[in-house]
């Protein structure tokens, strides 16, 4: 895995961001022996994942700094399983065509909120149509025209 950048603030602990792809992940996944985890029994999985230096993540002092980042969602199944084209997808729900293809190709990860935007894309698509709908109920004025208020009596 390659790291991207490190953060952190002086005298506090530093945190390296891991680009993981579709690909990756999917390649992780089968290498996994799957029926010795199905066989192990809830203290073995505790055992193992204290002794594993990396899968206990230590969370900030402070609420405020902990971020939820969903994990980032496969575009390509999401966009075929929609059946568009990549430009289609993308002028559907506002990204550049770029974006999609270098998403697909595990380039570039999408940020948090495109992240938690593609949660919404693939878990309910029209609520995002309708979100990006130009509204219907906001009378337009006329160009040159002045907004009249009337006083509250």
């Amino acid at each position: 895995m390659k790291k991207e950048n490190v953060s952190g603030r002086s005298g506090e602990g530093k945190y390296v961001r891991v680009t993981m792809t579709p690909e990756r992940m999917r390649k992780a996944l089968r290498s996994v022996d799957w029926k010795r985890v199905a066989a192990m029994t809830e203290e073995e999985i505790e055992r193992n994942a204290l002794a594993d230096p990396d899968s206990i993540v230590p969370l900030p002092a402070d609420p405020a700094d902990v971020r939820f980042v969903p994990a980032m969602p496969d575009v390509a199944a999401l966009r075929r399983g929609m059946k568009l084209s990549q430009a289609q997808f993308a002028v559907r729900f506002g990204f550049s065509v770029a974006t999609v293809r270098n998403w697909e190709q595990g380039r570039v990860l999408a940020d948090g909120p495109a992240r938690i935007l593609l949660a919404v894309i693939a878990n309910d698509p029209q609520a995002v149509i309708r979100a990006l709908r130009p509204p219907t109920h906001i009378v337009r004025q006329r160009p040159g025209k002045r907004l009249k208020f009337k006083r509250a009596a």
